[in-house]
């Protein structure tokens, strides 16, 4: 698929908190050939470790997330898909938001669906373990994702995490009309 490039969206940012779905839907847009999607979750905890090893080396594990995808970028044909809660990686969104176009995805998901994904998710899929291990911890995140963070992105669309199969098609229609 050529894109326009006067209607290209460089960059699908897919937003959540843990949970939501942003992984699982950018799989599922990946495999449609819509964006160029890599789960980076095994490749980090391969490299950096997991839980409090992961924590001791997030500045490093942040730098090499950037070249990724700066690495990415440049050599992208279809819009890359990027999945962040927002946090700790607002200053490298508001780069890219400065020199490449982008979609601000907003996966919405109720609570107590994100709170047992984390709960049951694999231990090969969850950089945060065992920090995420207890409902209450995920929990509160969602609360303080939902209450704190999410208030201060504007979203160009907003997209159930329960029902992948309409989300990657509102997804999909947004980049073409783009």
């Amino acid at each position: 698929m050529t894109l326009d490039d006067s209607r290209r969206v460089d960059v699908l940012l897919l937003m959540g908190p843990p949970g939501s779905g942003k992984s699982y839907l950018g799989n599922q847009l990946n495999a449609r050939g819509v964006i160029s999607y890599t789960e980076l979750e095994p490749m980090l905890m391969e490299t950096f470790g997991t839980g409090e090893d992961f924590v001791k080396r997030r500045p490093e594990a942040h730098a090499w997330i950037r070249s990724f995808y700066r690495e990415q970028l440049a050599g992208a044909v279809l819009p890359i898909g990027i999945e962040t809660t927002g946090i700790g990686d607002r200053p490298f969104l508001e780069e890219l938001s400065g020199s490449h176009r982008m979609l601000f995805v907003k996966v919405t998901t109720p609570r107590e669906v994100c709170v047992e994904r984390v709960r049951t998710r694999h231990g090969e899929r969850n950089i945060n373990a065992p920090f995420n291990a207890q409902i209450d911890s995920a929990g509160s995140f969602y609360d303080y994702w939902h209450g704190e963070i999410a208030p201060t992105y504007v979203f160009d669309l907003c997209v159930p995490g329960t029902d992948i199969a309409s989300a990657a098609g509102q997804i999909q229609q947004a980049i073409e009309s783009a």
